[in-house]
């Protein structure tokens, strides 16, 4: 069993989760949305979408452009994108912890059949 978190809106729309943040992790590490985009196959024009909703509905810049140039565009995590990241992500190991406890406490038996 996986219990995951996500960010919904009150229309029930997706805001933020796993595949934002895994989004931003990979922009973090290739310092690409494309590259990112791609190590994720994704594309581009879809990766640009989730990340720019996130910041439309979350009020965030996450990420800051550079355009063209000798060595090409990149992009990079602004402060703000990165504080928001590790919050989250520390909110999502609390959340996550506490829920398996819960499930574990309300169905042992589930727990017994994964240990084997």
């Amino acid at each position: 069993m996986k219990i995951s978190l996500r960010i919904m809106d009150g229309d029930g729309e997706k805001v933020f989760g796993s595949g934002v943040v895994e989004l931003l992790r990979k922009i973090e590490e290739t310092g690409s949305l494309n590259r990112a985009a791609r190590s994720m196959d994704l594309a581009y024009s879809k990766a640009w979408k989730i990340l720019a909703e996130a910041e439309k509905r979350l009020g965030i810049t996450f990420i800051e452009r550079t355009i063209g140039g000798a060595h090409g565009g990149g992009s990079r995590l602004t402060d703000e994108g990165r504080d928001f990241l590790e919050r989250y992500e520390k909110f999502d190991r609390r959340v996550r912890r506490q829920a398996e406890d819960e499930f574990a406490a309300a169905f042992p038996e589930w727990k017994k059949e994964t240990e084997g």
